[in-house]
């Protein structure tokens, strides 16, 4: 079967958060922008049914974030699970190069961040429960993305993926607005410092950053049908892959992978 045509293709551009030579301070000072907006917004709040149905099938309360970088929605959707569902979790939050003021940050709000770097495409056996990646997985090429998705389901691990980046005229012409949301959200970030201040508004380092980077992400960005081919290369007897969209009303669509372990009762 042929497969289906897109625009363009997925271009893996480089994104500067991504690059080993961008100062770690400034980094974080991104990546921290990126976690605030993301909670703010409650871009995600669509993905706790997922979230709820990943936990099910693996019969524990823990959410195993991978690439958290900065931080991410999980605080936020951990309340929303419990006041929307009764669901009391614990969140754990990783990243392959740990964000030293993020686990200060995570600790704060309630959640954990492990200290030692873990890698999505390897996650060591005895980090258990539900793996989420928030915006992250467009950061790997497809074959790296696969070996996140094929380590999961190996391990008999759920895994929810979850992407507001998309690959399409209107995921780019948004990219063309960051820098006016970067100069309108940046007064909500506590703490509120003044280097943040002077390389926002007066040497716009961050909204040319966070732009860019944002621009590249929906050029990186693996488009449904591209997932669909991705987990049906996967198939196999006692684990199910699901991908398609989510999303809440004036928020924007979330696409989402979601593989869960299959119970023997259910497969019978």
């Amino acid at each position: 079967m042929t497969p289906p045509r897109t625009l363009w293709p997925r271009l893996h551009l480089f994104e500067l958060l991504d690059q080993e030579w961008y100062p770690a301070a400034l980094r974080d000072h991104c990546t921290h922008y990126l976690a605030t907006v993301s909670q703010r917004m409650g871009l995600f709040d669509a993905t706790v049914p997922l979230l709820l149905r990943g936990l099910e099938a693996s019969g524990t309360d823990t959410v195993l974030d991978l690439g958290s970088g900065g931080g991410g929605p999980l605080p936020r959707l951990g309340k929303l699970l419990a006041s929307e569902h009764g669901r009391q979790v614990r969140v754990v939050q990783s990243d392959l190069y740990p964000n030293v003021r993020a686990r200060e940050r995570a600790l704060a709000a309630g959640t954990e961040y492990l200290e030692q770097p873990v890698d999505a495409m390897r996650v060591p056996s005895g980090l258990r429960g539900m793996r989420t990646l928030f915006n992250a997985l467009h950061h790997f090429r497809p074959e790296a993305a696969r070996a996140v998705l094929a380590d999961a389901q190996a391990q008999g691990a759920p895994i929810g993926v979850f992407e507001v980046v998309e690959r399409s005229p209107k995921g780019v012409i948004g990219a063309l607005f960051i820098p006016l949301l970067v100069l309108f959200f940046t007064p909500l970030i506590r703490p509120l410092t003044l280097p943040r201040l002077l390389l926002t508004y007066v040497l716009p380092v961050f909204p040319l950053v966070i732009f860019w980077d944002g621009l590249v992400s929906a050029l990186r960005a693996h488009r449904p049908e591209e997932l669909r081919r991705m987990t049906e290369s996967l198939q196999r007897e006692g684990y199910s892959w699901e991908v398609g969209v989510v999303r809440k009303p004036g928020k924007p669509p979330i696409t989402y992978v979601l593989g869960l372990p299959v119970a023997p009762e259910r497969r019978a």
